[in-house]
């Protein structure tokens, strides 16, 4: 077999000429349906977060009534209802406290070191 035969697009060498074609849905699986349930509670999570964005350098008596009452919710150590803080982090698998730091809302803020590090620094 001669070189110029080892070149062209034949046999098994051909696979290596063509183009490899991998649609998303190939790459990373199906995706998982979400039950109606934990949608619900995302969504209550976001429309919180929401609130807590919109609301927290409010200057009137509507702003800021709601970011004492968002503030309320995320600090609450409330488990008795399903959608209370603690219960939809606890579903969802996120950690209640991260949350709190990462919104600066927590009671009692532990900074994180390396951005306490970096404030420091300044």
């Amino acid at each position: 077999m001669t070189l110029e035969a080892n070149l062209q697009p034949s046999g098994v060498l051909s696979s290596f000429t063509q183009a490899n074609i991998i649609l998303p849905s190939q790459h990373f699986g199906p995706q998982r349906k979400v039950e109606p349930e934990k949608r619900l509670m995302i969504a209550v999570l976001h429309d919180a977060l929401d609130c807590l964005a919109k609301s927290r350098s409010a200057t009137d008596n509507r702003g800021k009534r709601l970011f004492r009452e968002t503030t309320q919710w995320f600090l609450s150590p409330d488990a008795d209802w399903p959608y209370a803080f603690e219960c939809i982090c606890e579903v969802l698998d996120l950690d209640s406290d991260a949350v709190r730091q990462r919104l600066r809302v927590a009671s009692h803020p532990h900074p994180v070191p390396a951005l306490a590090a970096a404030l420091l620094q300044r």
